[in-house]
């Protein structure tokens, strides 16, 4: 499938920390063209790169509406929520994106993430040592996993889950970071209890607690629902002005037909995108 240019330069863009570059680059492209998947999901990584959780989840949530079983919309819908909080819809994303291609370590990384972020150790570390057995060639798992090793107690094999990852690229900077980490949590140990003690506090590190809002924050689905509905309404109205525009010219002569459909695609994009925004509990 042909890439488009666009977002050729928002990769380049997002592999350079540009991330507020590849926002304002993808804004006016996702808002001519909502159903491109691709361009959903760089937006969805460079708002959480600008520590935007919300609006990628929101740029996710468009992605997975429109590739409800695709495991990178899965991927970045799982991320955000992580970032969020939101544990139990990060975790069943990614598991979910993980049965689809079920192969992919990158998809497993996140898993093990999403678990660890919910205070998951046991379930992370034995989910990721099941990955490593099948992909013992990503780095990036063998870190994760080791963070896994090291919160439920096990320093020296999560070291040895450093090292693996090292040999595989020793220019790893998660796992040189992860080295550092290792290195500060054990200066007090002593004993197992004191193991314990630190084990418990470095899997406390990795946690990430549910973000403070305002109200009550719209399921994944419905903060979806709402922004592909809004995306959906500028179109409908911008296409009915135009129609509009060219029948009252006199440079076509439009049916009734299709204003009605208009009319009818406006109004009901616009309900969806009014009763998307109430809450349930409301």
């Amino acid at each position: 499938m042909r890439t488009e240019p666009v977002l050729i330069e928002a990769d380049a863009l997002l592999e350079r920390g540009r991330a507020h570059n590849a926002a304002n680059l993808l804004a006016p492209f996702v808002a001519g063209e909502p159903e491109n998947v691709g361009a959903w999901h760089r937006m969805a990584r460079a708002r959480l790169d600008l520590g935007d959780p919300q609006g990628a989840l929101r740029a996710a949530g468009a992605a997975w509406q429109l590739d409800p079983d695709g495991a990178e919309s899965l991927f970045w819908v799982s991320r955000a929520c992580t970032a969020l909080g939101e544990h139990p819809e990060a975790i069943e994303s990614a598991y979910a994106a993980c049965q689809d291609d079920p192969g992919n370590p990158r998809l497993h990384n996140r898993l093990g993430e999403a678990r660890l972020a919910a205070g998951q150790t046991a379930e992370a570390a034995e989910g990721l040592r099941v990955a490593v057995e099948f992909a013992g060639y990503d780095a990036d798992l063998y870190v994760t996993y080791a963070l896994a090793l090291f919160a439920i107690g096990r320093p020296l094999s999560s070291r040895e889950a450093l090292t693996k990852a090292l040999s595989l690229d020793p220019a790893h900077i998660g796992a040189q970071a992860a080295l550092v980490r290792f290195e500060n949590a054990m200066r007090g140990v002593i004993d197992a209890p004191t193991l314990a003690v630190a084990a418990d506090e470095f899997a406390e590190t990795l946690r990430v607690q549910p973000r403070g809002h305002l109200g009550v924050r719209r399921a994944p689905v419905r903060e979806a629902v709402a922004y592909v509905a809004r995306v959906s309404l500028v179109w409908f109205l911008a296409a009915f002005c135009l129609v509009a525009a060219l029948d009252v010219t006199g440079f076509v002569v439009v049916e009734n037909s299709i204003y009605v459909g208009l009319m009818c695609a406006t109004v009901g994009a616009g309900l969806i995108e009014r009763f998307s925004r109430v809450s349930p509990h409301s």
